[in-house]
């Protein structure tokens, strides 16, 4: 496929990597006794964006490997917000959304989302960003084009479908792959071609509403913020661990004390 365009070089999860980082930016860096005890180091802000950032570079992996007949975009700008994904092959042009649910048990109900019990408006969104797609695709090529909104649920630990949602498809993250790989041909290989040019030209998308910084920054400062969320995760861990084993020697030594003064010398 053409790669001469700046979209080309922007990487799975951009947007949310980015709003990490400005979530960041002017938190205090923490003491030695918040890192020694493994206290996160995002903000609740930060965090939100954190979870999105995972989820869409999860989906973005899977979508870079589905192979050469696909041609696939990333953090696509649709004015004042970005489509996560953008995937065209044989099989038609979609608009993939994104929702981390990792641990969380998830329902579906038409258009309401429940997450953990919350309400999210995803399937709504991801419809609109479908719609936006599509209008941009048709202005540019000079004909209607077909997009097929997807939302993607990023490892729920389960899903309840109580009404489908009338035209946007919900998939988890391990169903997706398989669920494009399999899909029935709509589009011949010149036609993929063709929209595979158009959607990478920028002049084909509404201009993003904030600068672009560049990839390799942004994966640099996200990466940082990564390790060190790593880093206080294990350390909590290992607290957890050391705080399991003393309750347990203490009730061990506590029942030997118990032992003895009932079976007395």
């Amino acid at each position: 496929m053409p790669q001469n365009n700046d979209l080309r070089g922007r990487i799975a999860g951009q947007s949310a990597m980015a709003a990490v980082i400005a979530a960041q930016a002017h938190h205090a860096r923490r003491g030695l006794l918040a890192r020694t005890i493994g206290l996160s180091p995002l903000t609740a802000e930060g965090r939100a964006h954190y979870r999105g950032a995972v989820g869409e570079l999860l989906v973005g992996s899977i979508l870079d490997h589905l192979g050469h007949s696909w041609d696939i975009l990333h953090g696509v700008p649709l004015g004042e917000t970005s489509l996560d994904h953008f995937a065209v092959g044989r099989a038609g042009v979609f608009a993939i959304s994104v929702v981390n649910c990792q641990g969380d048990d998830v329902a579906i109900n038409g258009d309401e989302l429940v997450i953990a019990k919350t309400v999210s408006q995803a399937i709504t969104q991801a419809r609109a960003a479908g719609q936006r797609v599509a209008a941009a695709l048709s202005a540019a090529m000079g004909s209607p084009v077909n997009v097929v909104p997807v939302l993607v649920v990023v490892e729920p630990v389960k899903v309840s479908t109580l009404a489908v949602p009338a035209d946007v498809r919900v998939l988890t993250s391990m169903q997706l792959e398989q669920w494009l790989l399999s899909a029935q041909a709509t589009l011949t290989g010149e036609e993929v071609a063709t929209l595979s040019t158009v959607a990478e030209s920028s002049t084909t998308w509404p201009a993003p509403q904030q600068a672009t910084i560049a990839s390799r920054t942004i994966t640099r400062e996200f990466v940082r913020i990564h390790h060190d969320v790593r880093r206080a995760s294990a350390r909590r861990f290992v607290w957890v661990v050391v705080a399991l084993v003393g309750t347990f020697l203490w009730v061990w030594s506590l029942a030997s004390v118990f032992a003895s003064l009932v079976v007395g010398p």
